[in-house]
């Protein structure tokens, strides 16, 4: 697989020199000419500023008194305030990282709700909006999602809404299903990846698009998608994903007895559990765990992205404890800044999601599990769970591919 680097090194300002150079000059017109000059570098270069491996520099310009940054770095749990050259408008905030991270952040000016900086040009779409990018010289962008830094894209073709009418769930299912390059032409069966929160792969994964480039540049065999939205995408209302995927035994029934009928009534589907992976991130990892477990004679495979593992004081982990080795293959991922997710609104013992991932990657192990567990120096977000997606996909459906 082809890398492209996240960024390339430039000469880069240096913010402590502009204040040595402020606090030298005791003219305003000369301290704003400093000013002015320092600015256009830092927009031509766009923030944050890479001093080195591990030290970036967020720049923030413009009207404000106190500024503030919160995000991955800070595990969304606190804000770290900037400094502000004295007798300017130009605050900054030095950090350090590992050089292979990449992170997510908004900044918080004054009072006022927080805000993509204004000075990155690179910006990744969530439920909530858009946050900011740092992009630390190590880490590495798949070449299709260079193509949409700071935007985004889409290629929907061969994507087919369905709605699955009330059944054992009560209320209809949208799902949309993707067909891979070829299968018009094809007779052959394939397999399939059942998403979680679907919609949000589409929008914020941009997963058709992904398949589509790594089918055909043969990264991974040619596979069937199926997003499954949950109702009331990302509203408060119920039911919602937290009363399907909170290891509710009827959304894992719905899955083995109504959608896989349903998909493979209508599309060549490999019908073996080997061919099936159920796939989904944080709560949508947790169920993306759990469906297998009940149900291993149907799906066979498991990708937790970030899973909400510590759900419930580790229920789905007590279970696998509890029970013998089932026939289900896993992949586990999770980022090292996801020690406080959602703070505030979960419990206080179920936020440190990394410790929780790492008890069931030791439970896998102890109970022989064929598994695969991996953590990145990002955090519990949509840039995180696209990239890695396709990592799974390629270990589960290499291209060539026989079952």
């Amino acid at each position: 697989m082809i890398l492209l680097a996240a960024s390339s090194q430039a000469q880069i300002p240096d913010v402590r020199q502009l204040a040595r150079d402020i606090a030298a000059q005791s003219s305003d017109s000369e301290q704003e000419v400093r000013v002015t000059a320092f600015m256009e570098q830092v927009r031509a270069i766009g923030t944050p500023l890479l001093e080195n491996d591990t030290t970036a520099v967020f720049i923030y310009h413009g009207p404000g008194k106190r500024v503030r940054i919160s995000g991955d770095m800070t595990h969304w749990a606190s804000e770290v305030e900037f400094a502000r050259i004295p007798n300017t408008d130009v605050h900054y905030y030095r950090g350090t990282y590992p050089a292979e991270a990449r992170l997510e952040y908004a900044l918080i000016v004054d009072d006022h709700p927080p805000i993509p900086d204004p000075l990155c040009p690179n910006k990744v779409l969530n439920g909530l909006g858009a946050l900011s990018e740092l992009v630390m010289p190590a880490y590495r962008y798949h070449p299709i999602f260079e193509a949409v830094r700071g935007g985004t894209f889409g290629n929907y073709d061969r994507v087919t809404q369905y709605q699955l009418p009330a059944g054992i769930m009560g209320y209809p299912t949208e799902i949309h299903i993707y067909a891979p390059p070829g299968y018009d032409t094809s007779e052959d069966s394939f397999p399939a990846v059942f998403l979680q929160d679907g919609r949000d792969y589409i929008e914020y994964a941009h997963t058709p698009a992904a398949l589509d480039h790594l089918i055909e540049s043969e990264a991974i065999a040619p596979i069937l998608a199926v997003f499954i939205s949950p109702p009331n995408r990302h509203q408060p209302a119920t039911p919602n994903r937290a009363t399907e995927y909170g290891l509710n035994p009827d959304y894992a029934h719905f899955m083995a007895e109504e959608l896989v009928p349903f998909v493979q009534e209508r599309y060549r589907t490999i019908a073996q559990p080997s061919a099936r992976l159920v796939a989904g991130p944080s709560f949508g990892g947790l169920v993306s765990a759990y469906v297998p477990f009940r149900h291993p004679d149907i799906f066979g495979l498991s990708y937790s992205q970030s899973g909400y593992l510590s759900f419930r004081g580790d229920s789905l982990l007590d279970a696998y404890e509890r029970s013998g080795r089932k026939s289900v293959r896993l992949f586990v991922d999770i980022g090292r800044y996801e020690r406080s997710v959602g703070r505030g609104w979960l419990p206080d013992d179920e936020v440190d999601f990394l410790a929780a991932n790492r008890r069931f990657q030791d439970l896998l192990a102890a109970k022989g599990y064929d598994f695969v567990y991996r953590e990145y120096p990002e955090g519990h977000t949509w840039g995180n769970w696209r990239a890695h997606l396709m990592d799974a996909l390629a270990h589960f459906f290499p291209a060539g591919l026989t079952h």
